[in-house]
């Protein structure tokens, strides 16, 4: 009879064993899969500003030659080149966003554990370099904005 509550206590061990480590991954990969969601999500919002900022960009870019003749000493070709520059910035984060969200893939059926911890490792450090296109874009072109604004 000890011998059974031996292996039955033993059993009981490698199962709740068994078991916390695989309560250990599932938070893991819930934690990742929300880290990535939450920067998509908050990128979802920016690009609203992206386009924004983009067609307040080309609204100052239409009038250049205009103000030109107000003020001759204005580097149109300067601030022309910067607009076109920023806003090329802008467009590429919108498009890097667009390709993550083309690519992502969210259904895991078939994969290990460590597959889609890989998985979601890996389009986390894609996200954040969308982000990071995102923050520098929106910050050209909001310094460019106000710097042109009164123009």
């Amino acid at each position: 009879m000890q011998s059974i509550n031996k292996k039955s206590f033993l059993w009981l061990i490698v199962a709740a064993f068994s078991l916390s480590n695989c309560n250990n991954q599932n938070p893991s990969q819930k934690e990742l899969q929300s880290e990535v969601m939450s920067v998509h999500d908050s990128l979802m919002l920016k690009m609203e500003a992206t386009m924004s900022n983009n067609s307040a960009l080309s609204l100052i870019k239409t009038k250049l030659d205009s103000l030109k003749t107000i003020n001759l000493s204005l580097d149109t070709t300067k601030i022309s080149t910067e607009i076109e520059t920023v806003s090329a910035q802008l467009t590429a984060a919108d498009d890097a966003m667009m390709k993550w969200m083309n690519n992502f893939n969210p259904d895991y059926t078939g994969k290990s554990k460590s597959e889609i911890i890989d998985y979601l490792k890996n389009q986390k450090l894609k996200i954040d370099s969308v982000k990071t296109l995102y923050q520098q874009s929106l910050s050209k072109s909001d310094s460019l904005l106000s710097k042109y604004k009164s123009l």
